[in-house]
């Protein structure tokens, strides 16, 4: 069932799972940052609902990346809000417009999940996607998001940065963070390459957020964290080298055995699931960038 943070007098977490958050700042102008699921549509509706708004009440979606889990639900909420207007990294617009590359891509990725995340609706109002990139800014009223590239995650990549809450809405460049568990970070295909990652990393830390509000899921104080970046940029090493070394012993090694030895390799991941489906497409994720660099 959705449920409705109130993290501040303008920020609300509109948790659509335990594993997707949609954020809401709310101004003179009030906008939606990532939008989970197509699957998550009536979940988004409920959670706004819960704040005594309507679709029609928003004004901008802001989307971190287009990966299905953070884009999903834009066209839905278009459909509802024929003058919303949909900030995008200008790599991802085209594909916001017309997602049936991405779904066909998204099919792939998931296989028989496929179907529990539900099917991306076309944007039928194209020149109301807005590309967005490093020193653009939006306009909410009384404040601002700023926008900064960061790729690595995907090359489409961007977080909004408000500097009048100190805090930036990180999409996935700065991985997960889920009550009670260690962090994990996210190394998805196609795109995924640790040295803009650790670049978009470090950015990050430059702007000297003193929160983090994370997609998956929910809101990170860093106060008395002063080693956080270090420690996601050296978990991004040891997955790599993890992987690497793997591969190492032996050629012709079947996917199912890289995977076992894998999450075997990497402790935190004991933390979680075991059908956790994000191992495995971070997994393939690492294996896509070493292919592209020629080490396998």
């Amino acid at each position: 069932m959705v449920r409705v943070e109130k993290i501040d007098s303008r920020i609300s977490a509109i948790i659509l799972s335990d594993l997707r958050t949609s954020w809401l700042v709310s101004d003179k102008k009030k906008i939606l940052i990532d939008a989970g699921f197509p699957a998550d549509a009536p979940h988004l509706f409920s959670g706004l609902e819960k704040l005594f708004l309507t679709p029609k009440d928003i004004d901008f979606l802001a989307l971190t990346h287009i990966h299905i889990d953070h884009a999903g639900s834009a066209g839905h909420l278009a459909k509802e809000n024929p003058d919303l207007k949909i900030f995008v990294h200008g790599k991802g617009a085209e594909h916001l417009i017309h997602p049936t590359r991405l779904m066909d891509s998204v099919k792939r990725a998931y296989g028989e999940k496929f179907f529990a995340v539900g099917s991306m609706l076309k944007i039928s109002f194209p020149q109301r996607v807005i590309p967005v990139t490093t020193g653009d800014h939006i306009d909410l009223g009384d404040s601002k998001l700023k926008v900064y590239d960061t790729p690595g995650h995907a090359r489409h990549h961007v977080v909004y940065f408000d500097k009048t809450s100190e805090s930036v809405f990180s999409g996935d460049a700065l991985g997960s963070r889920y009550p009670g568990l260690p962090s994990f970070v996210l190394t998805p295909p196609p795109g995924y390459d640790k040295e803009l990652t650790r670049q978009s990393i470090d950015l990050i830390h430059g702007l000297h957020p003193k929160k983090i509000n994370f997609t998956h899921c929910g809101q990170y104080d860093l106060d008395g964290q002063s080693d956080f970046y270090e420690k996601l940029k050296a978990k991004h090493d040891s997955w790599v080298n993890h992987v690497l070394e793997i591969l190492k012993e032996r050629q012709n090694m079947s996917h199912s055995e890289i995977f076992d030895k894998f999450v075997a390799k990497v402790p935190d991941l004991k933390h979680y699931p075991t059908q956790f489906f994000s191992f495995n497409l971070s997994l393939k994720g690492i294996l896509k960038y070493l292919e592209r660099l020629g080490q396998i």
